[in-house]
């Protein structure tokens, strides 16, 4: 009986070692599964990220550049105003040149006339 017994124990424990030993390794390999999986996933995110930051980085470059060119638009516009400012200065200046040219073209005109018809007057009176 002892026989008997020692076998079946020996077999029992051999079929409990074997199903401990079936489901440790089916629990491994479902574990190694799924952290095969974990780490695609993991690098498929770290693709992704790394996407991003160059498209951050692109956006930031692309950023810059634009504030860069709408300084240089603005300095070019403050400029275009200042040009502007002086050339309507300086058109005023000539305008008002040209009407003093003018008044004292009229002036100097009433003065020769003025003094032209006194000449004939002095010259009607004093040669007849």
């Amino acid at each position: 009986m002892f026989t008997k017994l020692k076998t079946f124990m020996v077999v029992a424990g051999g079929i409990v070692s074997l199903v401990t030993a079936y489901s440790a390794g089916y629990y491994q390999a479902k574990e190694t599964e799924e952290l095969k999986n974990a780490r695609s996933q993991i690098a498929t995110l770290q693709s992704v990220v790394q996407e991003f930051k160059a498209k951050q980085k692109s956006d930031a470059l692309a950023l810059s550049e634009l504030r860069v060119a709408e300084s240089a638009s603005r300095n070019e516009l403050d400029r275009m105003r200042q040009q502007l400012s002086s050339i309507e200065r300086m058109s005023g200046a000539n305008a008002n040149r040209e009407l003093n040219r003018c008044l004292r073209g009229r002036i100097e005109t009433q003065e020769l006339a003025e003094r032209l018809a006194r000449s004939v007057k002095f010259c009607a009176e004093n040669h007849r």
